[in-house]
């Protein structure tokens, strides 16, 4: 059978790739046939398609510069020609949803900004795609194409890989890639091959499950099927929404933003409610491109106003920013009714969110008196399956082709789907670097994103996210790492924090200190030591005690564990030795631990520089990394 002649998705039209290395270019073709490469400049190369149709050609090494090359490939009559190929930086970006969010996704609503743009800058933006047979690998991506970091494009861009290519680019000037495989929700253990997984021991039941034929199939027909009874049912029930819009229906005094579980009557809801607000519109206001504001919602919603669908969504995550349609607004009384439907039990409008409605420069806010109307209570139910956060699922289409991409380091933001068992971060984050080191063929350095601050509702325990960032700091013993710390880059009710800028920035100056050997960007400094300097007195070192700078009017954000529980810090001193805590003796302290909470109130410890200090958890006499 003859093979359709073909070169991998990564080599086309606005590609960069790594300079100054052998790049490996791969294809398909009829067996025995030869396949010329001819790049401008006069480079020529040919390979033979082997007996399976595969056929490999090795790129000499060229250097970073902003020179773009055509790239020919002819195989008998046919021809591939890829225009405006640059050699510079690839690097691969990884992770969940913190590194796949794009840019449109960062900007404030009340106050848009134009993002920069960048000709050098490309990103390859891998489709999210599930496999889960025991060998289903693939051998090159299954979709994706290069975009330039043009206005039009730019936000669409990974917000996080975006910042931090901007970073590099304009410290060096050299063009900088993108290969972006992250896949939101996706868990460490995604990313990683059914022999590995077998051996861990950990997902014995679950691998039996989703390797048996037509696993997909046979559970998105389930989840389709259930999710239809259970509109089915709420459509059945739910006897107000045909006259929501009337003065038929009886709603009952609430306040926006609200959480369920502090109302008694919406506490454990699960099913379908109706919110509404009526609010007024001065009679000089400008009714053009208006804008519906509405925070984040949980879960789903359906808006309107004056009766007239302006937006849904369906689920909590994603802002809730409605253009609303021309001739829809009127000067005077206007109403918005918002349709919600609560899957998890934990509905309501985020709290600390803008709710406004933005009519240019002017915002008419729609916090404080709503009112409710329960359209149809249901039982909790499971939701649907969400693939991508499944262990083995983005390996075999997302991960695994990358390995034959040459790039000049690993990005990784990723760790929110683990905190529900942060004990076992370190050890798989571990065998993961590796494994990935094994199969690129040389040791790429990897560069991490701490996380965040972030008051997870759904997170398993009020420290779990406090653990996965300790597990994150002690991975800096794996050789050829470094970590980007962000407790002050985020929001503390919100998943997907806006300041990305601040992300990319810090794991430019990781790359900067690692990768480029730049001498003015100084070392992280961590907490080193914890040691007993006598009664109710513990001594922690840092990596530069010189360059530790204490917001000592926090000292409740050091807590000395005891084993008998926890004592708040009485004090916090800066000295020249490090910073001296004092605390209520009388037990033998056991560890210390520094901003130690999913979302901590304050960030205590920074550098000369103003990044912050990882947070920690250090055992008496003992040393962290």
């Amino acid at each position: 059978m003859a093979n359709k002649f073909s070169v991998m998705r990564v080599i086309s039209s606005h590609a960069v790739l790594q300079a100054d290395c052998g790049n490996t270019i791969y294809g398909t073709a009829d067996a025995g046939s030869e396949t010329r490469l001819e790049i401008t400049g006069g480079t020529t190369l040919t390979a033979i398609a082997d007996e399976n149709g595969r056929w490999e050609i090795v790129l000499p090494p060229f250097s970073a510069s902003r020179e773009a090359y055509v790239f020919t490939f002819t195989n008998g009559g046919a021809e591939l020609r890829f225009d405006d190929i640059l050699f510079g930086d690839l690097f691969h970006i990884s992770g969940q949803s913190n590194m796949e969010l794009p840019m449109f996704r960062t900007t404030d609503p009340l106050a848009p900004e134009e993002f920069p743009s960048c000709g050098y800058i490309r990103e390859f933006r891998v489709p999210v795609e599930c496999r889960f047979g025991k060998d289903d690998v693939c051998e090159d991506f299954t979709g994706g194409e290069w975009k330039t970091a043009v206005p039009e494009n730019v936000p669409d861009m990974s917000a996080a890989g975006f910042w931090f290519a901007y970073e590099i680019y304009n410290k060096y000037k050299i063009p900088v890639g993108l290969l972006n495989t992250s896949a939101g929700g996706a868990p460490i253990e995604g990313r990683l091959p059914y022999k590995m997984l077998s051996e861990l021991g950990w997902y014995d039941d679950f691998l039996k499950e989703c390797t048996a034929d037509g696993y997909m199939e046979r559970v998105t027909s389930g989840d389709a099927e259930r999710a239809a009874k259970r509109t089915e049912r709420l459509d059945s029930l739910d006897g107000i929404s045909g006259a929501v819009f009337s003065d038929t229906v009886r709603f009952t005094e609430c306040t926006v933003p609200l959480d369920f579980d502090e109302n008694e009557e919406l506490r454990g809801f699960c099913g379908r409610i109706w919110f509404r607000k009526s609010f007024e519109i001065p009679g000089d206001a400008d009714l053009s491109d208006a804008v519906l504001i509405l925070g984040t919602i949980t879960d789903a919603d359906v808006t309107y106003v004056n009766g007239e669908l302006v937006g849904e969504t369906t689920y909590m995550y994603p802002p809730r920013i409605y253009p609303v349609p021309a001739g829809t607004l009127i000067h005077g009384t206007n109403t918005v009714h918002v349709r919600v439907d609560v899957q998890c039990a934990r509905g309501g409008f985020t709290k600390g969110k803008d709710y406004c409605l933005k009519l240019g420069d002017r915002l008419i806010p729609l916090s404080g008196a709503w009112e409710y109307a329960t359209a149809a209570k249901i039982p909790w139910e499971k939701g649907g399956t969400f693939f991508p956060g499944l262990p083995l699922g983005v390996y075999g289409a997302m991960t695994s082709p990358a390995f034959r991409i040459r790039c000049r380091a690993l990005l990784w933001y990723q760790g929110e789907s683990n905190c529900n068992h942060p004990d076992r971060y370190a050890f798989l984050f571990r065998n993961t670097v590796a494994f990935f080191r094994e199969r690129y063929g040389y040791d790429i350095p990897v560069i991490t994103t701490q996380l965040c601050n972030y008051d997870d509702p759904f997170a398993g325990g009020s420290d779990c996210w406090a653990r996965l960032r300790q597990a994150q700091l002690e991975c800096l013993a794996v050789p050829g790492t470094d970590m980007a710390v962000t407790i002050d880059a985020g929001e503390d009710n919100d998943l997907h924090p806006r300041d990305k800028k601040t992300v990319g920035k810090r794991l430019a100056l990781c790359a900067m200190r690692l990768l480029y050997g730049d001498t003015d960007i100084k070392p992280s400094v961590y907490c080193e030591s914890a040691v007993c300097s006598g009664a109710g007195r513990v001594l922690l070192g840092f990596t530069d005690n010189s360059r530790v700078r204490l917001d000592g009017s926090r000292p409740d954000m050091f807590n000395i564990i005891t084993a008998s529980g926890k004592l708040p810090a009485q004090s916090a001193e800066l000295t020249e030795n490090g910073v001296l805590l004092t605390f209520a003796h009388g037990t033998l302290p056991e560890k210390v631990r520094c901003e130690w909470s999913n979302a901590p109130e304050a960030v205590v410890l920074r550098d000369d520089a103003g990044i912050p200090i990882s947070p920690f958890e250090i055992n008496i006499g003992k040393e962290i990394i």
